[in-house]
């Protein structure tokens, strides 16, 4: 069976202005994107709290951060996911390291959906050693 790759789109950055908390009740102060954070930063303030079909988040074993142009921004492998008592969902994982940095920067085009949550067959998006410094998305044609 192939894995599916969840990817998340994130908005522009914004500063909470209630109260958020991670899966360990440390405080989230903002979430989305801006140019000058780094992956960890991006994915500890994005790998939740989303709305998911948990059957199906679980099965995923990478997952892609897109930014507002669906530039991806973070790469992480997936561990599990933690349930929060209105049923949104976080991701536990942690940088995908090297072998996915060919994806950092490049475009991931995704449906028109309004839905940040999308889903992919894992042959849907270019290996990492098969992209290039050529290649513009990564999306298989």
């Amino acid at each position: 069976m192939m894995a599916e790759i969840v990817t998340m789109k994130i908005g522009p950055r914004k500063i909470l202005d209630y109260d958020e908390q991670d899966p360990d009740n440390h405080a989230i102060t903002a979430i989305g994107w801006q140019p000058d954070l780094s992956q960890r930063d991006v994915w500890s303030c994005s790998a939740g709290w989303w709305k998911l079909e948990p059957g199906r988040a679980v099965r995923c074993d990478i997952g892609i951060i897109l930014n507002p142009d669906n530039v991806v921004v973070c790469v992480a492998k997936i561990k599990g996911i933690v349930k929060r008592d209105d049923m949104r969902m976080w991701f536990l994982g942690d940088l995908a390291g090297e072998r996915y940095d060919p994806w950092i920067g490049k475009t991931l085009e995704r449906n028109d959906s309004k839905n940040p949550i999308a889903y992919f067959d894992e042959r849907a998006i270019i290996p990492p050693e098969a992209v290039t410094a050529e290649t513009t998305t990564l999306n298989s044609k």
